[in-house]
């Protein structure tokens, strides 16, 4: 998180998508890949999902993903992301092309 936060690129996270209680934020990171949010505001768990292009990746790209708060590699995926996102939490991962 901490490496996230201080990356050498220096851009800030912007949101991508709201989509009212479930949002998609994204911060380009200095070697290329993204750090991503997927934060749910509301009162049930919801699976969210986002899509490479509104990383600004082509939808054929297969990205190895990982999950930041459980420090786990999560393996290649193409074209996006998916998971459950508890009431009121937020996964974060690192997309890397």
């Amino acid at each position: 998180m901490i490496a996230v936060n201080q990356d050498p690129l220096g851009v800030q996270g912007r949101r991508v998508r709201d989509d009212g209680d479930l949002e998609v934020w994204s911060k380009p990171l200095a070697d290329g890949s993204r750090a991503v949010i997927l934060f749910n505001r509301g009162a049930a768990t919801q699976t969210i999902a986002v899509d490479w292009t509104e990383l600004g990746y082509p939808a054929s790209l297969q990205a190895q993903v990982r999950d930041l708060w459980s420090k786990k590699t999560l393996g290649k995926m193409k074209g996006r992301f998916a998971a459950p996102v508890a009431s009121h939490g937020v996964v974060m991962i690192r997309v890397s092309p």
